[in-house]
């Protein structure tokens, strides 16, 4: 069997695990290739680059940690911190590494920034080449109930049992 090639982005400050939870049991049912993502955004003008780099060093020895505590030392995980806007920076890593999926933790919502403005869960699911998976704050879908769903999808057949649970959206 093919391994899959899954991007996970990881807000280090704010991240909830949720989306490492899920991908650490997927990783325990298929096997996967998959890429840590951390974006160092810093919405301030003019900054050092030793700046970025200190921020950078901290966000790539956090994600190691991370990788170390969910997936141990294997070698089919691989971590990478970006400078920049954060969807445009999980699309581009995406596009880069050839990634079949996406899995990411939907942030609380905020009514407020919802009006003004798309999150980037949003920006990403509308512009991403791959599918996405977006893990709702509570989620009670397994690894199993995925590879089921993705089984029946390839059967064209109704998913409806998964979709209370989580979304899968295709691009």
């Amino acid at each position: 069997m093919n391994s899959k090639r899954i991007l996970v982005p990881v807000n280090l400050p704010k991240s909830s695990f949720n989306s490492l939870l899920f991908a650490q049991g997927l990783a325990n049912e298929v096997p996967i290739h998959l890429t840590l993502l951390n974006v160092v955004n810093l919405n301030v003008a003019r900054l050092e680059s030793r700046i970025y780099n200190e921020v950078c060093a901290e966000s790539e020895a956090a994600l190691k940690k991370l990788a170390k505590l969910f997936f141990g030392d294997s070698p089919s995980v691989r971590i990478n911190v970006r400078v920049g806007r954060p969807h445009e920076e999980i699309l581009a890593e995406a596009d880069a590494e050839l990634s079949e999926l996406i899995i990411m933790a939907s942030p609380k919502p905020a009514c407020w920034k919802r009006i003004l403005s798309l999150g980037t869960v949003e920006r990403v699911v509308r512009n991403a080449r791959c599918p996405t998976l977006v893990l709702p704050r509570i989620w009670k879908i397994t690894p199993e109930q995925y590879r089921h769903a993705m089984w029946l999808r390839s059967d064209d057949q109704s998913s409806v049992a998964w979709q209370q649970n989580a979304v899968l959206i295709h691009a």
